[in-house]
């Protein structure tokens, strides 16, 4: 599980990433600096790049 937090999110503080993060085993927590609530357009290859990592990593595990 990857949870992803925006360190400036004015909705949810980062501090509630890193309890949803703690709250699920094996969880990875990212904080992203700049990111507020809104996945804005600036920071999806990040994203892209952060999920479709964990995807290759699960898989590579189920292999």
């Amino acid at each position: 599980t990857l949870v992803i937090h925006g360190t400036v999110d004015q909705m949810v503080h980062p501090s509630g990433g890193r309890a949803t993060a703690t709250a699920i085993p094996g969880a990875e927590l990212v904080l992203v600096d700049g990111l507020g609530h809104d996945l804005a357009a600036a920071f999806w290859p990040d994203l892209v790049d952060r999920v479709t990592a964990l995807v290759a990593r699960v898989e590579g595990e189920r292999a």
